[in-house]
């Protein structure tokens, strides 16, 4: 009975492992087919585009802010979905990997692309000017609230090494500051973004902060029935 029982547990793991390959594949085979699709509809375009002009680096940082963003958004989703109970359904020790590994590499890009910006010869920056809010030339607003909340999802991110040091409720009360960056950075893409007015990305800025606010109302209400 123990034998039959440890081989049905072998068959059920050997089948979920075959479930996932077979998914990373199917993902991966997408990826590749979108990314040469791309590649042959407008590879030729961005690479005359490159060379015919001096903004490389403004290009790059427009391009990093996105996916920046992107990640940010994943990594706020992710927690959310811990928060509320609505990701039972999943491994909750993977979507918390993904909440916290997201949210790190979401800072990442953001540093990148305001730092890349020092390359530019015609912004002409300073690296204070990259790190101190109000310190841009122009759009300081915009700018500078997108520098704010970068410095929170930076503390929020890396709160996750000092949580034994600084306790579970202090943290979780630190945390808090995630919706705060992400507020501000939501306002960021929208007043300085110029590829914010492209309609796929109006859309995906529009339906991913309609997500991130009705999950966040819905752990609102959940904590009103809770008190």
């Amino acid at each position: 009975m123990h034998t039959d029982n440890l081989t049905h547990s072998q068959a059920t793991s050997n089948t979920s492992l075959l479930v996932q390959v077979m998914w990373i594949v199917l993902i991966l085979s997408i990826a590749i087919g979108v990314g040469s699709y791309m590649l042959l509809m407008w590879g030729e375009t961005v690479s005359q585009l490159l060379t015919a002009t001096d903004k490389h680096f403004w290009y790059l940082s427009r391009a990093s802010g996105v996916i920046a963003y992107a990640l940010f958004w994943l990594a706020v989703v992710f927690g959310l979905l811990l928060s509320t109970r609505l990701g039972k359904h999943f491994n909750a020790a993977r979507v918390f990997a993904l909440h916290q590994y997201l949210s790190l590499i979401a800072v990442g890009f953001a540093a990148f692309h305001a730092g890349i910006l020092l390359a530019d010869n015609y912004l002409n920056l300073h690296i204070w000017q990259i790190l101190v809010p109000f310190g841009f030339q122009t759009d300081r607003v915009g700018v500078a609230l997108g520098q704010m909340g970068f410095w929170l999802l930076f503390i929020c991110a890396f709160s996750f090494y000092i949580k034994k040091y600084i306790g579970q409720s202090v943290w979780r009360w630190l945390h808090f500051l995630t919706f705060t960056a992400y507020m501000l950075i939501s306002i960021h893409v929208f007043m300085v973004g110029s590829d914010s007015r492209a309609l796929p990305l109006l859309l995906f800025y529009a339906s991913s902060q309609t997500l991130v606010f009705v999950l966040t109302s819905y752990r609102l209400l959940m904590m009103k029935q809770v008190k």
